[in-house]
């Protein structure tokens, strides 16, 4: 009996999240990030080619896909990391005060008060170096309060892209 287990509702449950992401697979911001990632990834001039907008953009939205994947220690052992610079001044730019404070906090957990390599390979030997009990449970604690989404990032995000234009050719 498919209603006495749960089953139904959760059947339910899937089509509505199939339905979302078919939304947003279809959405403007998609387009547009699908294009970000081509445009870093398979042009000559890659990350340097973007629009200083569509930089900051991409680095903020780093910072959002990489934490809620895998915690910020996800974010700065991947390529992501490289772009800590323009994600500070992204996550400052769009307003996203309280997403900076943690991402610098994790910085400083990982990183100590040193600058965060932008080179992935020096910035994971420095990494592993690091790692500990104490730095795990800090990101831990930092990842938990990134994902109660303490600014609004999605919404924020579509403010700064709109008021940028960046989403005006999807």
């Amino acid at each position: 009996m498919p209603c006495k287990g749960g089953f139904r509702k959760n059947i339910e449950e899937s089509k509505v999240r199939y339905e979302e992401d078919k939304k947003y697979r279809e959405s403007v911001e998609h387009k547009h990030w699908l294009w970000l990632i081509d445009q870093v990834h398979k042009t000559e001039s890659g990350f340097a080619g973007l629009s200083h907008p569509n930089k900051l953009y991409f680095s903020a939205n780093l910072v959002s896909g990489e934490v809620y994947n895998g915690g910020f220690d996800q974010y700065f052992f991947n390529s992501s990391g490289d772009y800590f610079n323009y994600a500070i001044e992204g996550l400052k730019e769009i307003g996203a005060v309280e997403s900076l404070q943690l991402l610098l906090s994790a910085s400083r957990v990982l990183f100590g008060d040193g600058q965060v390599p932008s080179d992935t390979t020096e910035r994971r030997l420095l990494l592993s170096s690091q790692a500990s009990d104490r730095t795990t449970e800090a990101l831990e604690i930092l990842d938990q309060i990134f994902y109660t989404d303490p600014d609004g990032f999605a919404e924020l995000m579509t403010k700064f892209a709109q008021t940028h234009f960046l989403h005006s050719d999807f």
